[in-house]
Formats: structure tokens, C-alpha cells, sequence
């Protein structure tokens, strides 16, 4: 096995592992693709492949069909079985639909065929590159996003203990931004969004001094001050976890006001975020009808009498009134 390491100042070269017995085709498209900033690693055999892939991490796998022994395809599932993630392009002399076919089904991204120019290798090995790439964001979205969902309600019950009345509202909040993001027909990926926003809107807290969060008492303007970082305390918690990036952006801007008085930034209009604006009524809407320490709970009805003197000044008018028709009782 012969790693190629290019003379590149990438600090991150993808990593490809070539696997073909002619000795010529690993010299020639080694060359081409480290001449491309690619990181090389060379096997001769499927045997010698699979040593390199349980020692070493790839991107991509640029395998030949035809070779002595195990043949790409077996050896491509194979790769399968041990690693779905890894990306693989097939090199053949001979493509048929059959083996086209099979080769699918191991999961292969791409196809080169002999004799190959650079322009194509290239192209084929970009084109699996970008597509291995969101296969791995969409399955990292999977693994981890309920994890970091188990740890904030962790972290959102720990925080709400220090606020005594305001114990599971964090979950109401998402439940509440969920419905009305739902009511406003959009897409489930921003429902889902939307409804993790609302469950960590208030997860920044926890960065805020206790004796502040707990407060009954008006702020003074020094404590709400302090108070007003927890949105951005809040994204940067969670815009770190992957496929979170979103839920993060609307959590930053929650607080912003439709007449832009709001903070961090004074955004104005529809240059809040759809989703800042639908948890900004759900977040007022809960707290509106839920004890706190100061303030008895009001009726749905009356929560909504209240916030819309706030149509088009705090809150975005159109989405206000579908919260009215849809938590009036």
C-alpha cells in the first residue's frame, strides 16, 4: 500500500483510497487527483483495500471492476457492510447495465470509464464527493439531533427549576410554535425546525446570572441587559450540533420585534426570520397563560385580546392572526 501525500497548503485534502492492480492507472490518475489537492492512498487488491480501510479513514473510494481475486464489486460490498458512509466511484474498461446494476445496489455514486480524461475523473469524483457529503449530514441529523435534544431538556429543566413557575414551559413553547407553524402550512422540515427552536428558545439562559432568571421583580437596565444575551447565548449552544443550524438562526432572533424594537439586532418585518417570528408568539403566548410569579395566569381568549394591541408593533400581524384562530377557545 503507497499513501501519495500532495504538496498542498489544503489543510483538509479529501482522502481517496484508488484501488486497481495495473500499475499504470494508480500511477496516472494518482497524479491527476493529487495534482487536485486529493490526498492518495493506493491498494493493488481488494484484500489489500479492505487492510487500508480498517486502519484508515476515506472519503471516497475509486475502485476497478475487473482485478484477480475478490473483484471491485465484491469488494465494494463488502465496504458496504462495514462503512455505508464511505462514497465509491467504479473504474471499468467494460460497463455493462448489469454491472451497472450491481454496482447500485453496493452503493457506488459514479462511474468512470477507460479511457478516461482528467475533466471526467474529476467531475465523477466531485459529483460523489458532494453526495457522500449530504448522505453523511442527513445521517449525523439523525444521530445526533435527538441526543442534543435529550441533553437541552436536561439542561431546559435545570435552568426552569431555577425559575419555579416556569417549569415545562419550554416544552409548551415548542408545542405551541409547532401547531401554528403547521396552521401557516409550512414544509415539515421548517415545522421541525420551528418546533425545536421553540423547545431550546430559552436554553441561553443558563448563562444568565440565577439571581436574574429567577427574579420577580422589573429588571432593572443593567439586568436586562444581561437578560437580553440569552437568545444569542442560545444559538451558539446549539448551532454547533449538525442539521441545527437552523433552529439556531431562529432562536437568535426570537426576541426581535415585527416594528424593529426588538433585540439583539433590530430586525424589522420579513427581515426577521419566519420562524423567530412564529416562536415570538408562541413564547408570548404561553407566557401569557401560564402562573408566574408575577403574574396570574390569563384565558386563552384574553392572551389573545392582549397581544393583538400588538399586531404589527411587537408581532407580525399575519401570523398573530392565525394564532387567534387556531388557541381561541
Amino acid at each position: 500500500m503507497t499513501q501519495i501525500v500532495p504538496a498542498s497548503s489544503n489543510p483538509v485534502p479529501s482522502t481517496i483510497l484508488l484501488v486497481d492492480d495495473n500499475p499504470g492507472i494508480l500511477y496516472s490518475t494518482s497524479k491527476i487527483l493529487t495534482n487536485h489537492q486529493f490526498q492518495i492512498t493506493t491498494a493493488k487488491s481488494a484484500a489489500e483495500a479492505m487492510k487500508a480501510v480498517k486502519s484508515h479513514y476515506f472519503d471516497l473510494i475509486l475502485c476497478d471492476i475487473n482485478m484477480p481475486g475478490r473483484s471491485g464489486l465484491q469488494f465494494l460490498n463488502d465496504l458496504r457492510q462495514f462503512d455505508p458512509t464511505i462514497a465509491s466511484v467504479v473504474i471499468t474498461a467494460n460497463g455493462t447495465v448489469s454491472m451497472a446494476i450491481e454496482a447500485m445496489k453496493c452503493g457506488v455514486l459514479g462511474f468512470v470509464t477507460k479511457p478516461f480524461s482528467e475533466a471526467e475523473l474529476l467531475e465523477s469524483v466531485n459529483a460523489a464527493l458532494i453526495q457522500a457529503r449530504l448522505v453523511r449530514e442527513t445521517l449525523q441529523m439523525e444521530i445526533y439531533t435527538p441526543m442534543l435534544e435529550s441533553l437541552c431538556k436536561a439542561l431546559i429543566n435545570t435552568m426552569e427549576a431555577v425559575e419555579d413557575s416556569s417549569t415545562g414551559s419550554s416544552q409548551l413553547v415548542a408545542e405551541y410554535s409547532q401547531a401554528l407553524a403547521a396552521e401557516l402550512g409550512l414544509m415539515p422540515e421548517q415545522v421541525y425546525q420551528i418546533y425545536l427552536a421553540g423547545l431550546f428558545h430559552d436554553i441561553g439562559k443558563i448563562g444568565v446570572n440565577d439571581s436574574i432568571v429567577a427574579k420577580a421583580d422589573k429588571l432593572t437596565p443593567e439586568e436586562e441587559k444581561e437578560m437580553q444575551k440569552h437568545p444569542e447565548l442560545g444559538a451558539r449552544i446549539i448551532e454547533q450540533a449538525p442539521g441545527m443550524e437552523e433552529a439556531a438562526r431562529i432562536v437568535r432572533y426570537h426576541h426581535e420585534w415585527y416594528d424593529g424594537k426588538g433585540y439583539p439586532t433590530g430586525l424589522a418585518g420579513e427581515n426577521i426570520p419566519l420562524g423567530s417570528r412564529v416562536v415570538a408568539v408562541a413564547d408570548v403566548f404561553e407566557e401569557l397563560t401560564s402562573n408566574r410569579v408575577y403574574s396570574p395566569a390569563l384565558s386563552r381568549n384574553e392572551a389573545l385580546a392582549e397581544m393583538l394591541k400588538f399586531s404589527g408593533t411587537q408581532f407580525d400581524p399575519v401570523i398573530l392572526g392565525a394564532a387567534a384562530k387556531l388557541f381561541s377557545s
